[in-house]
């Protein structure tokens, strides 16, 4: 049985948790500061350009305001965006720390909640995508498990050994063995195809049938059981 949904599904949830978690940290923060905020009113005076990875240029607003005893302050926003929404040298609402008014921030829902809708977005995508492989690695498990101890035993005759270049793990594609036959349950013929190897098994399989572990209850679910000329090592 394949590792790569187990190890792709594992990053990509983990990924996922991270995201999340940092969207959270967002949040929280965002709660802390609003639970002892300070008002005031900004300027807006500059639009610090750059370029983002894909060259677009992006706009990240650097304010001035005055704290409640009066006191001149500036920040730079940590969001930027192609459009900023705000003009150079308007006024814009400031949201800040009284304990600490270093820590600031322009007061709108865009740059109060982007990067944490970002980061929540992308985590809750990442682990639903993470999730879903590894619920998919885990059936297959099962079944093999379970095909391995209860399935029918059939011979098919071998057909060819391919690299299946739909798939790619560290950059090199597995081999998948081939057989095909007159499937005993249905009565149709059918195509079985092994999980993913790293050897290819072509002079040693040819002309011969392999093993076939079929459940007669799942007609659709089968392997090929390998397990005489390939050792767990090269399971792809």
């Amino acid at each position: 049985m394949s590792n790569m949904k187990l190890w792709v599904g594992g990053i990509f949830f983990t990924l996922g948790i991270v995201f999340s978690c940092t969207g959270a940290a967002f949040y929280y923060n965002d709660r802390q500061l609003e639970a002892k905020v300070g008002q005031a009113s900004g300027i807006v005076i500059a639009l610090n350009r750059h370029r983002d990875t894909e060259g677009t240029i992006m706009y990240r607003p650097e304010v001035e305001f005055r704290d409640q005893q009066g006191t001149l302050h500036r920040f730079t926003s940590d969001v930027s965006s192609s459009s900023p929404g705000v003009a150079l040298g308007g006024p814009v609402d400031v949201i800040y720390d009284p304990d600490a008014p270093g820590d600031a921030g322009i007061d709108s829902f865009m740059y109060r909640y982007f990067l944490l809708l970002i980061f929540a977005g992308m985590g809750g995508l990442f682990a639903l995508i993470g999730g879903a492989m590894l619920l998919s690695h885990l059936r297959r498990k099962r079944t093999i498990e379970h095909l391995y101890a209860r399935g029918m035993r059939i011979e098919m005759p071998f057909t060819r050994c391919y690299v299946n270049t739909s798939l790619r793990i560290n950059g090199r594609s597995p081999y998948v063995v081939e057989a095909q036959g007159t499937h005993p349950i249905t009565g149709k013929f059918a195509c079985f195809q092994s999980e993913p190897i790293w050897l290819n098994l072509s002079s040693a399989l040819d002309g011969q049938k392999v093993p076939v572990l079929i459940d007669p209850n799942s007609p659709k679910d089968h392997v090929i059981d390998l397990r005489q000329w390939v050792d767990v090592s090269a399971r792809a």
